[in-house]
């Protein structure tokens, strides 16, 4: 009997389940060790069980119970509820009932009824162990539709945003003649875009943190490059969404006193899923209590673009050295990679509008080439300057220098 018992778990893990469908296998396969006429699997939501799959159709689609019978079904501790459930059910017969658990939250129950014996207490013990197998099997199958949608989800958005901005690029001679309207369209469709984009980053977030469960090392991967896709597709449309208040000249800074280790550091959190993809450190030295007044968000925005261009353009293994200091006029804030570097005829294009330079690491990857050029508006805000000093396969520093600004 235990060599029955344990082959039938090996063959739950043996089983391909791809779909919720494919879970009426489970029942095949518990029928191999404890005999039983009907079964189903309920899930338990406030006030009322809901079958989820059936063999026979004998058990009705939903069972309301109240406030008693919820708070025993929800405690793992309270062991006699197949009598309860029976009674619930109006079962004749015998039943036997056990709870799905996932890390200590009950997700439903297991019923199977049988007509002419009574379940054995080692048939109990034997369901027992099935049921935390059958609660994991059912949630990695919801857990892996989810995901495919999602991916699906982001592949639709990133195709259609990419087509939306080469159709911007083409007819960009043709749209300045209206300006007003080209930049009411991009900022609609920027903001659009945000919310959508925003619930995946989310969702994405959720799933590596494994509060739906444990994942597999593949899984972690997959949701790992959807997050950083992401973030890569958010700062595009955040891009283009600055550009356009800039061409209105309806930016104005909200000034206040940032400390520099905290934005630098939150810069760095948003940026930690692309340069940890690639094995890139970054090392940086700022004063503690550093402060400067400035527009947080803006300056944040030029940090991020700045950044992130040197991770975009730097090799695997490589480090991005990052220093801020401050004297009685000016802030200096230097950012040095080792990557590919900029060619001495390009140092000056790089912060034009839409500007793209060539190379070999940035070809698979979607670009607005607005980034240097918000930058640098946003530095011009501030009233300080950006420089840039690179050689090719060598790396690039860029200087930022802003001057101490009073209220």
């Amino acid at each position: 009997m235990l060599e029955k018992v344990l082959q039938n778990i090996n063959k739950f893990y043996k089983q391909d389940f791809k779909t919720l469908e494919q879970i009426y296998k489970i029942f095949e396969i518990i029928n191999e060790v404890i005999e039983f006429d009907f079964g189903a699997i309920f899930y338990l939501v406030p006030n009322e069980l809901q079958l989820k799959f059936q063999t026979g159709n004998i058990f009705e689609k939903s069972y309301k119970i109240d406030d008693k019978l919820t708070n025993i079904l929800y405690n793992p501790a309270n062991n006699d509820i197949s009598t309860k459930i029976k009674d619930l059910f109006h079962i004749k017969n015998h039943l036997i009932t056990k709870r799905l658990i996932i890390k200590g939250t009950v997700l439903g129950i297991l019923c199977l009824e049988r007509k002419n014996k009574p379940f054995t207490q080692n048939e109990q013990i034997i369901l027992e162990t099935y049921s935390n197998i059958i609660a994991n099997t059912i949630k990695d199958i919801e857990l892996a539709q989810i995901l495919s949608q999602q991916t699906q989800t982001l592949e639709k958005g990133l195709k259609e945003t990419h087509q939306a901005y080469e159709t911007i690029k083409q007819q960009n001679k043709k749209i300045k003649e209206n300006e007003k309207l080209q930049n009411q369209f991009l900022a609609n469709i920027s903001h659009d875009l945000r919310t959508p984009l925003n619930s995946i980053i989310g969702f994405s977030e959720i799933l590596s943190n494994k509060i739906f469960g444990d994942l597999n090392e593949k899984q972690l991967e997959y949701i790992e490059d959807i997050r950083i896709s992401g973030i890569r597709l958010l700062g595009m449309i955040n891009e283009v969404l600055d550009i356009t208040k800039l061409e209105s000249n309806t930016v104005k800074l909200n000034k206040i006193n940032i400390d520099l280790n905290i934005l630098l550091n939150e810069v760095l959190n948003i940026l930690k899923p692309i340069y940890n993809k690639k094995n890139i450190k970054i090392k940086y030295e700022i004063p503690k209590d550093l402060t400067i007044l400035g527009d947080y968000i803006k300056l944040q925005q030029v940090l991020f673009n700045i950044i992130g261009n040197a991770i975009k353009f730097s090799p695997e293994n490589s480090t991005i050295e990052i220093n801020i200091l401050q004297t009685d006029k000016t802030t200096v804030i230097s950012i040095k990679d080792y990557g590919i570097g900029i060619a001495k005829t390009n140092q000056k294009k790089i912060f034009k509008k839409f500007y793209q330079v060539e190379n070999t690491l940035s070809k698979s990857g979607i670009s607005t080439g607005l980034g240097l050029t918000i930058a640098k508006e946003f530095v011009k805000l501030h009233k300080g300057e950006i420089e840039v000093n690179s050689e090719l396969q060598k790396g690039t520093t860029f200087t930022i220098k802003l001057p101490i600004m009073n209220d």
